[in-house]
Order: C-alpha cells, then structure tokens, then sequence
C-alpha cells in the first residue's frame, strides 16, 4: 500500500472510532448532561497531560522556538475564548431565559466552545502526522496511526460533552463533535499526504509548539475550572484520571527520534515509535 493510500485508510479509520464514540455516548446522554462538570475536568487532565507530554517535547526536539511558539499558542488561547464567548452569546442568553440558568452557569457554556476548537486543530495534527510517519517509513507510520487513533475515543467523547454544555441538542452535539474530532483527522491527512515528503520538521515542530500551548491554555483556563465546581474530591478525581488516561495513551506509543536516509534533518513521529539513532 502506498503512504497516501495507508494515510487515508487510518484517517478514515479514525473518523470510525470518533463516530463509534459518539454513537456509545449518545446512548448516555442525559448522564453526561448530569455530570458536565465533572466529565468537562477529566477532559481537562486529558488535554493537559497530552499537551505536556506529548505535543512540547516533540515541538522542543524539532523546532528552535518551540518554547516561544508555546507561548504564542497560549495567547491564541485567549483570542478563542474571546471568540467563543462572542458566539455563544445570544445563544445562551436565550437558554438562560428560558431555564432560568445562573449568570456563572452561563459563562460556563460559553467557555465550553473553546477547548472544542483547540481539540479540533489538535485532531487535524493528527492527520498531518499520519501523512508524515507513512511517508518516513510504512512500519512507523503504523505505529504511529495506531497509537493516534486510540485517542480519537476520548477526544470524541470530550467534544460530545462539551458541546452539550455549550446548549446543542444531543444531535447537534453529536454531529458538531463528530466533525471536530474524527472529520478534521481524516480531512488533514488527505490534503497532507501527496505533501509530506516535502515538509520541513520544523514546521511541524512550530504548529506541535502552537497547538501544545492551545491545549494547556484551555485545560488549564476553562476545563480544570470545572473541578472545583464539580466539588474537590470529584473533581481532583476526575482531573487525575484523564491524567492517567492520557499518559497511558503516551505511553502505548512513546515517541522516538527517527533519522531520515540520506536527508540528513531528523523528525520525531509525536504519538509514533520510531527508529533510534544508529550510532
């Protein structure tokens, strides 16, 4: 099979793990409604934790302002919660009316589009990195696609629950976490493929350093906000086991640095296990 061929096979397939997600949670809807905030702090580890030891390492291996790019991710943090709250606005002002909701309740959901956003972008990395690990080598990109898609399960659910707690119907929640979580993956790693041959490791280090400081800003910002309204035992709970959840996630496909033949720059497969150095 060729690399563009196996990159558009594992985006696919992690659009169906995302949809498969999706249609698992739909069942349990009205226990993610119940339990928003609690779910909305796991959530949170998860993104943290993917952000801190997945994504920077890789964007500090391959690009020299990586650290810079952390921060600037993190400022776009701020413009997107911005954006989010202008959105959700007039929509939760009409739920607010209607169900007699809180003023902080209200802030709450609007917040809730953020990390939606920075989970999407993270999603289309994803698919950049498909492109990229199949191209340097099939049995990396392997490794690589198949630990990505394992994490397209919680990142769905995540987007599910959040989306509900911006005010979508179940459907609506559904469709809209549908295509941030599984439609973008599949999406990137079409366009990337006939592409990544030629792509500068340093490029993908500086959109790795973006979006790690994207995530930590709204886990950090937004979601892990929700512990403490989910109350301190629930929520420290919740929060250090999408910690672990992530982590463990990590750890099924530790990333290592792979030098290309006869190229001579080195990639790092984030979320991939590739080759050592041969010294």
């Amino acid at each position: 099979m060729s690399p563009i061929a196996a990159t558009i096979v594992f985006g696919m397939l992690a659009a169906l793990v995302a949809g498969l997600a999706l249609t698992l949670v739909r069942t349990a809807s009205s226990f993610t409604r119940a339990n928003a905030p609690i779910l909305a702090a796991f959530a949170g580890g998860i993104v943290i934790t993917m952000a801190l030891v997945m994504l920077l390492p890789e964007a500090l291996v391959l690009s020299d302002q990586a650290p810079w790019l952390v921060l600037a991710g993190f400022a776009c943090g701020f413009v997107l919660h911005g954006l989010a709250s202008v959105a959700g606005h007039s929509h939760n002002q009409d739920a607010h009316q209607a169900h007699g909701h809180d003023h902080a309740g209200t802030l709450a959901r609007r917040a809730s589009l953020a990390p939606v956003i920075a989970i999407a972008l993270h999603s289309a990395l994803d698919g950049l990195v498909y492109a990229v690990s199949f191209e340097v080598d099939p049995v990396i990109g392997l490794s690589a696609a198949s630990g990505l898609v394992l994490h397209e399960f919680p990142e769905a659910l995540i987007c599910f629950v959040l989306l509900q707690r911006f005010g979508m119907s179940d459907r609506g929640a559904a469709i809209a976490a549908f295509l941030a979580s599984g439609v973008t993956t599949l999406a990137s790693a079409a366009i990337a493929a006939p592409f990544a041959s030629g792509l500068d490791p340093a490029t993908l280090g500086a959109l790795f350093a973006v979006v790690a400081g994207l995530l930590l800003h709204t886990g950090a910002a937004h979601l892990l906000h929700e512990a403490e309204s989910a109350g301190a035992m629930k929520g420290g709970a919740a929060v250090f086991a999408g910690a672990g959840l992530a982590a463990a996630l990590t750890f099924v496909h530790a990333p290592h640095v792979h030098e290309l033949d006869d190229a001579g720059p080195e990639i790092a497969a984030p979320a991939g296990q590739l080759h050592d150095h041969d010294h």
